[in-house]
């Protein structure tokens, strides 16, 4: 019965994941779909390019941290049921981003997860969130220009740093990244052909190469 309540968790946290925000803001507000614009992502980024307005660009953000925290907030509202905290929030937390990236609702085809995993470090660990996406994240971008390089630089030293500030998060990190860089490793095609602008958010809406 316990095996059975982690995979319900699983499925409720990768279903919360896969609530495609960006994918419905765009297609309410300009009727177009997300996909076959700008870089094709259905992130909060590309939602600002497709729309030009910076308040939906943080609603989507919103949604999407909020989404991710509530997936990780799930296993600790029914710990009453019996299963290992730490296993169902690992399962959630995975589940949830495997859903953000490849979620059910557009046949698999998602995001980078980014704002999802800010929701559920938030709710975690801080030394978590703090060092990789405020620190090395950031580093990386202003170094580069390149988004997607901080992101994918961020997403390679997450279990390192769990490893050492959040030990108790540390299979959790190693399974989120999973999806994470999977999504984000296309990208250095494009990048290594010169073909990948920089500050690409600063462009316009054409559709460049992913």
């Amino acid at each position: 019965m316990v095996n059975f309540y982690l995979i319900l968790i699983f499925i409720a946290a990768y279903l919360l994941g896969s609530f495609p925000t960006g994918y419905l803001v765009v297609k309410k507000f300009t009727g177009q779909d997300i996909r076959k614009i700008g870089t094709g992502n259905v992130g909060a980024m590309n939602v600002s390019r497709a729309t030009g307005k910076g308040s939906l660009f943080w609603l989507t953000v919103a949604a999407d941290v909020g989404k991710g925290a509530l997936a990780v907030l799930l296993p600790q509202w029914l710990d009453f049921l019996g299963y290992d905290l730490f296993l169902g929030i690992t399962v959630a937390g995975f589940g949830a981003v495997l859903g953000h990236c490849y979620p059910v609702f557009l046949k698999f085809q998602g995001g980078k997860a980014q704002a999802s995993l800010i929701g559920i470090l938030g709710i975690l660990s801080w030394q978590c969130l703090l060092f990789p996406w405020g620190g090395i994240v950031i580093i990386y971008i202003l170094a580069t220009g390149y988004l997607f390089l901080g992101q994918f630089m961020g997403a390679i030293f997450l279990p390192v740093v769990a490893y050492f500030l959040a030990p108790e998060y540390f299979w959790l990190s190693l399974l989120m990244v999973v999806p994470i860089l999977v999504r984000q490793w296309p990208r250095f095609i494009p990048m290594l052909k010169g073909q990948e602008p920089k500050w690409y958010w600063k462009i316009s809406k054409e559709k460049k190469s992913d």
